[in-house]
């Protein structure tokens, strides 16, 4: 590879966007002896890496010593609960939203209070208008109340159709359920 592929490929590298072939390829090339002046300082890097891999851990209870070691020290460190802080927070916000409400509250029904009733003046025109407005709207109610009733009547119409049908369906099973008998005698005559 040459010395531009290999300054792209730890841009990556530095970036943590390399693929492992990617980093194969740089120790690779920081194994050997020649290595440019201006990479020397990325040798020592991946020299340090490649040395601590070849090592092995010459102690068999390595993993025990290092469990008990992390179970110790957790042990002993202090548990913070974040949960605390969250209630607290969310107590103290609905005491704040809560104080809001009122104070809105306080202001809506202040102006209310303090707001004086005028009494409506109307003129000679515009009371001949709601006059005239008032009996036509009148009219129009007695005319949908008369509608109406004639709905109902519709209604009580339509109620009497589904009755007789159900006397119809009645009827239509009455020798079935009252003469079961005469169903199989006029069968047996029609053979």
């Amino acid at each position: 590879m040459n010395t531009s592929e290999i300054e792209i490929l730890l841009e990556k590298y530095y970036e943590g966007t390399t693929s492992l072939q990617e980093e194969n390829d740089l120790r690779d090339f920081f194994q050997h002896k020649y290595v440019p002046a201006h990479l020397e300082s990325h040798q020592k890097i991946f020299g340090y890496f490649i040395e601590e891999g070849r090592q092995e851990l010459n102690d068999p209870d390595f993993d025990r010593k290092i469990t008990r070691n992390l179970d110790i020290q957790y042990i002993d460190t202090p548990v913070i609960r974040m949960q605390q802080h969250k209630n607290g927070f969310v107590f103290i916000i609905s005491i704040a939203a809560g104080i809001l409400i009122l104070i809105g509250l306080f202001f809506t029904l202040r102006q209310d209070l303090l707001r004086k009733e005028t009494p409506v003046q109307f003129t000679i025109n515009q009371e001949m208008n709601f006059a005239v407005a008032n009996e036509a709207l009148l009219i129009v109610s007695s005319n949908l109340n008369a509608g109406l009733r004639q709905a109902d009547r519709l209604q009580v119409v339509d109620k009497a159709i589904k009755n007789l049908q159900l006397f119809n369906r009645f009827y239509q099973y009455q020798s079935i359920i009252i003469n079961p008998d005469e169903i199989q005698q006029k069968s047996s005559k029609s053979k």
